[in-house]
């Protein structure tokens, strides 16, 4: 038996937290799935701000 056989080695998915949280906290589970979704892409953008589409990069040909 390997230690991914455990079920408690799986990550769970964004939804399932998402769910689990609006559950805990008594919130509407579609405004916690968005709010969830934006914490998510601000890391992702974070970490690799070229993949933020208002990402301007700074080698535009108007400095010349």
């Amino acid at each position: 038996m390997s230690m991914e056989d455990f079920p408690w080695n799986k990550e769970p998915d964004q939804k399932t937290l998402a769910k689990e949280y609006a559950e805990c906290h008594n919130l509407d589970l579609a405004e916690t799935e968005k709010k969830f979704e934006e914490a998510r892409l601000k890391v992702i953008y974070e970490m690799n701000p070229i993949l933020d589409p208002n990402f301007e990069s700074s080698d535009s040909d108007t400095d010349i």
